[in-house]
């Protein structure tokens, strides 16, 4: 780590983690935590059960971490470097228990039956899972490399594609049921798309 630390402001930006960030956070706190806590009503009409509460608790948990921690790396700092360990730490817990309960909630307490929308969300807890764990494996290796390409990408994928998926929902106002089949896949897509573009910016060290 580098002796003089980074400002706080003075991280790994690029244009696609700032828009990617902005999004995630609305739907994290403003839906997630709203939808939680019974300040707004869920998108889908049924009830917060337990394990979806869980899932909400630990997915906006997880994706916080990953904001900062793909902001603000080891290099920037002893303190960074502190705080990236003990984060990431909690960020491994997080996302194991929010993959299990998301699972749980798109197949059997929530599901109704739109198979792309569970389809679609279990691809994005599927790819946040194994990024999380291959970056955990690459670290262990010490391949400082590898474990920045995984963690980046769990962050674009696993965090940000199921917010892409309920983007009709909690954005448009659609109901699940005003959902074509072919949206959802459509918005994986693009948010597969958005990822290598955050990821080729961030190895690249540009904004764009």
């Amino acid at each position: 780590p580098a002796d003089t630390p980074r400002g706080i402001l003075d991280g790994n930006f690029t244009i696609w983690w700032l828009v990617g960030s902005v999004f995630v956070l609305w739907f994290t706190i403003y839906k997630g935590m709203g939808v939680l806590f019974g300040l707004l009503p869920p998108p889908s009409g049924n009830p917060v059960g337990p394990i979806f509460a869980i899932h909400l608790t630990t997915a906006s948990l997880f994706t916080w971490i990953c904001i900062f921690n793909v902001f603000h790396s080891p290099s920037h700092g002893r303190y960074y470097r502190s705080v990236h360990i003990v984060l990431g730490r909690m960020a491994m817990i997080a996302g194991l228990l929010s993959f299990v309960c998301g699972v749980l909630a798109a197949w059997w307490e929530r599901y109704n039956n739109n198979l792309p929308f569970s389809i679609g969300n279990t691809f994005g807890g599927v790819m946040q899972v194994g990024g999380q764990l291959l970056g955990w494996y690459q670290i262990r290796r010490k391949d400082v490399k590898g474990h920045k390409i995984s963690m980046i990408l769990t962050f674009y994928y696993g965090c940000l594609i199921p917010m892409w998926t309920r983007f009709p929902m909690v954005v448009l106002g659609y109901r699940e049921a005003e959902i074509k089949p072919w949206v959802n896949p459509m918005l994986v897509a693009s948010g597969l798309i958005f990822g290598q573009l955050g990821l080729r910016a961030a190895l690249a060290n540009r904004w764009i």
